[in-house]
């Protein structure tokens, strides 16, 4: 789907602080890691950017990956705004890249036996059991194929890998040479993107995070 073709405005988080972030640990999109207080206070202070943004109550539709730690923030952040993080729309299609056998360990006891795993550009390495890139990109393109025509304002709570591929494509990046799916550039943790009309910026916060997952 052309990003140009998707209607409304659609803002683009990233969940707050997890305990694994802190401690340099790679997150599963099962296990439940919780936000640290930072976490915490990048979520609603994420909410209370969109707050003054939209108003109260706005009528947006809320879209949530399935894990803990973007539904967590996504609590914080609908408090804030006054809306019911009962109605959203949760999925799957969201979730971050899948570090197969990786997932829970450290990131330097994984380098120490693999080699770098965070690359220059702020992304993964894929697993050689995980997720690529390219299937990253056919499940959110499922996602946009079911929402990106339903216009008005959308808040979608997900993660710092896959929330690239999905500002890649519906800003209409070209694929990235070395990973095969466009690739938009990395956010810090707590940041918003907005995409209107296939046109990204900067909402909240800035770019160039080096936090992942």
């Amino acid at each position: 789907m052309s990003a140009r073709a998707a209607p409304g405005r659609f803002f683009i988080l990233r969940h707050g602080e997890t305990v694994f972030n802190a401690a340099r640990r790679l997150q599963s999109n099962a296990m439940h890691t919780p936000l640290t207080r930072q976490g915490c206070e990048q979520a609603v202070a994420m909410g209370q950017a969109l707050r003054a943004e939209l108003g109260a109550a706005p009528p947006v539709r809320l879209h949530i990956s399935d894990t803990g730690r973007a539904l967590q923030t996504a609590s914080l952040i609908a408090e804030e705004l006054g809306i019911d993080w009962f109605a959203a729309n949760r999925t799957p299609d969201l979730f971050e890249i899948h570090m197969g056998s990786w997932i829970g360990r450290g990131y330097d006891d994984v380098e120490a036996e693999h080699g770098p795993i965070t690359l220059a550009d702020h992304l993964l390495r894929p697993a050689p059991d995980g997720e690529d890139y390219p299937a990253i990109a056919a499940r959110l393109n499922r996602w946009i194929a079911a929402h990106g025509q339903d216009g008005g304002d959308h808040i979608v709570v997900m993660h710092g890998i896959s929330s690239r591929v999905l500002r890649g494509i519906m800003a209409g990046l070209p694929p990235h040479p070395d990973h095969g799916a466009p690739i938009a550039p990395s956010l810090k943790q707590g940041s918003i993107a907005l995409i209107e009309n296939g046109i990204e910026r900067v909402f909240f916060g800035s770019a160039r995070g080096v936090e992942h997952a």
